[in-house]
């Protein structure tokens, strides 16, 4: 999609990518109360999505989920659901797109949770770029642009982009967990990570042919 911000470097974002991915599987921590959690990391595809799962043994108070890298559209603008584990299926149980009111130093379009009290059990939150919301009430319905070819962030305009500014091409994400028992990163499926990088070259070997 045009405009474009720069030329697209595939060595690079693959390297970035598969970097990400890998230190995003190798998180895993257990603590044994409720604690506060963070992670950060880059989205390259606009129809990437990332998964965590996060669970309380008992009722947890004030318990918030939050993200703060939009930076006033220097990154994506992110887009977050919750998830209830419910048998052997996570069921959706609250989708934000926009709200800065969950912590200090969010952007107008960044995105959070928050529970005064939260029932205990195990949750799954996924964040992705806005517009690849939800498609229905289960995770396995999947996500808006699951059936696209991967776009590259600094190539894509997403649904909230500015065009005249041409923000949000940004790949930085951070998220934040306070209150829960414990998260896990959910590493992405393999056959996803090379569908992934194959719409990247795609893409990549589009773009350098545009600035020739």
């Amino acid at each position: 999609m045009t405009p474009f911000s720069r030329p697209y470097s595939l060595p690079l974002a693959a390297a970035t990518l598969w970097t990400t991915l890998a230190a995003l599987a190798a998180l895993a921590v257990t603590p044994a109360q409720a604690a506060d959690f963070d992670f950060s990391g880059d989205l390259l595809a606009h129809n990437q999505v990332l998964q965590f799962d996060f669970s309380l043994a008992a009722p947890g108070a004030d318990v918030r989920i939050w993200t703060d890298s939009w930076r006033s559209g220097l990154n994506f603008d992110p887009t977050a659901a919750v998830w209830s584990l419910q048998g052997s299926a996570f069921s959706l149980l609250s989708e934000v797109d926009d709200d800065d009111s969950v912590a200090a130093g969010q952007g107008f379009y960044d995105t959070g949770f928050a529970w005064p009290v939260l029932a205990a059990g195990t949750y799954r939150l996924t964040l992705a770029a806005a517009g690849n919301a939800a498609l229905g009430n289960l995770l396995s319905d999947g996500f808006t642009y699951d059936a696209e070819a991967p776009i590259a962030i600094g190539l894509w305009n997403q649904p909230s982009h500015d065009l005249n500014a041409n923000d949000q091409k940004g790949t930085f994400w951070r998220l934040h967990f306070s209150g829960v028992d414990q998260v896990s990163a959910v590493p992405e499926p393999a056959s996803a990570l090379l569908l992934a990088l194959g719409g990247l070259a795609l893409l990549g070997a589009r773009a350098r042919r545009s600035t020739h």
